[in-house]
């Protein structure tokens, strides 16, 4: 895949003639700082501190809403490119992330990495988990804003946290990082919510509000703006998605309240609604780990799994009854570990769905591997390609071509806008760089698949959040995605979770 690369530091120079003789002065331009805003996710309260051994002007962040500090993701403050660095005897894992001007963050003593190096991060997306590691008394976020490497006092949102406080518990900040995939989402979910055999849009506004909305698919367009289909599902915080959990062919929605509360709860669709959240689980997927959906059995109605993403890389699966989500039970104890991108589909075709996980890595190594369902368990990760999804692209899984085998696309996100997919057949993914769309999905927009106008091929949409909240669909041919056509005006806003 072509990557035009961009000359993002300027310097400068000023020369000043003295009498004499000459002298060279060098001085770095004031460039103003970006917008930060909190490490960690939306909603979410900390307390924070600084001790006289600190350096460079540095903050320690604990949890301070009853949540437990060890093992919350760690998100970036602004957007930029994100290295990783290990110092066990000091900062521990840590991240830092250039922002352009001279401005740099650091996230230090993280238990594990979220994004590999060299990661193009927007804000709000999740780079690390917090934990202990390197010189640490206990987990948690030891967080720097510099400039030209030097330390300044840390500003979020425009307003300075100083004067700092000596201990924890004097001052505390609660995040409004709202932006981005906070949560990494999974590659794929289904949105048909009235069983028309047309994927629907949803938006879960999240905030104060806790409302879902959904724009249904007349086959050309997504249609209505305001249609109102729960009053209160989905706290921030809390991880959304989408499947038919009672096999009735609605789609419902599903939220995962993570943390150490750890419960499931599902609204079943009517066909023009949600039904108010029942409690399906009380203790799965908690803390960082990140769940997925997808039939697992075959039995016709959607599961849940989570991948706890972390070292251990385990997956558990709690299958559904109907009413309830079963016991969790581990189907892998080693698949899509930290820094790598879960995804589900049935890859071989025969109605059990798989797992998959992106390793994101250079070029020289972003394998994609399956481990197929037998119903009871998933198989050996086997690799089912050696070069898709590179670095910070975002992965998306459907059956493009409409054969019964999930496929897997690409898409770059950035100026080049490329969509790339490669298909299923049965064993493996084929083409590496065949490209479907050179312009889908610009930086800051989220890009998900779903068949939109029902006829058996998925197809590609993007909301494009920011100033305009419009929503483009790429239409499947089979062999290519249509050019975007806008088929949504105002949907899907900046901070809430669409799908």
């Amino acid at each position: 895949m072509g990557r035009r690369a961009r000359l993002t530091l300027r310097t400068f120079l000023v020369s000043l003639l003295a009498a004499v003789g000459a002298t060279v002065v060098t001085q770095t331009p004031a460039f103003a700082a970006p917008n930060f805003k909190a490490p960690f996710p939306c909603g979410q309260t900390w307390t924070y501190s600084h001790h006289s051994a600190e350096v460079r002007l540095a903050l320690d962040f604990v949890r301070a809403d009853g949540g437990v500090t060890n093992g919350t993701p760690v998100i970036a403050s602004a957007a930029g490119t994100a290295y990783r660095f290990s110092q066990p005897s000091g900062a521990g894992n840590y991240i830092a992330i250039e922002h352009g001007g001279g401005w740099k963050t650091y996230y230090f003593h993280l238990s594990a990495y979220s994004v590999p190096d060299g990661a193009v991060v927007a804000q709000g997306q999740q780079i690390g988990v917090t934990g202990s590691t390197g010189n640490s008394s206990g987990p948690h976020l030891h967080y720097e804003q510099l400039l030209n490497g030097v330390g300044q006092n840390i500003a979020i949102n425009g307003v300075s946290l100083a004067p700092y406080p000596g201990s924890y518990n004097q001052k505390y900040l609660t995040s409004d990082n709202c932006g981005a995939s906070a949560p990494l989402f999974p590659a794929g979910s289904p949105t048909d919510f009235n069983g028309d055999g047309k994927d629907d849009i949803v938006a879960f506004n999240l905030g104060s509000l806790n409302d879902v909305y959904v724009a249904t698919s007349t086959g050309s367009a997504f249609a209505g703006t305001s249609v109102k289909w729960n009053d209160f599902f989905g706290l921030t915080g809390e991880k959304l998605l989408t499947g038919d959990f009672n096999g009735d062919g609605k789609d419902d929605v599903v939220t995962f309240t993570g943390g150490t509360l750890g419960d499931v709860y599902v609204g079943l669709s009517t066909g023009t609604g949600f039904l108010g959240g029942a409690k399906w689980h009380d203790w799965f997927a908690p803390g960082a780990e990140v769940p997925v959906v997808g039939d697992f059995n075959g039995d016709g109605k959607d599961d849940i799994a989570t991948f706890t993403h972390d070292a251990q890389g385990d997956v558990f699966v709690a299958l559904s009854t109907g009413t309830g989500f079963g016991a969790g039970v581990k189907w892998h104890e080693f698949f899509a570990p930290a820094g790598e991108y879960p995804a589900v589909g049935d890859f071989n075709g025969d109605g059990l769905d798989d797992i998959a996980t992106f390793t994101q890595g250079p070029a020289t190594a972003a394998d994609v591997y399956v481990a197929l369902s037998n119903g009871s368990s998933f198989g050996a990760g086997v690799k089912w390609h050696d070069l898709f999804a590179v670095g910070a692209e975002l992965p998306r899984v459907g059956d493009f071509n409409g054969d019964g085998k999930d496929d897997i696309a690409t898409f770059t996100c950035n100026a080049d806008a490329d969509v790339y997919a490669a298909l299923s057949n049965g064993s493996s993914f084929v083409g590496t760089t065949v490209k479907w769309n050179d312009f889908f999905c610009l930086a800051g927009e989220f890009p998900y698949t779903g068949d939109y106008n029902g006829d058996g091929k998925d197809d590609i949409v993007v909301f494009s959040k920011g100033s305009t909240n419009d929503v483009f669909v790429g239409v499947s041919t089979g062999t290519g995605f249509l050019g975007g056509a806008k088929w949504h005006d105002f949907f899907g806003l900046t901070g809430e979770t669409t799908l």
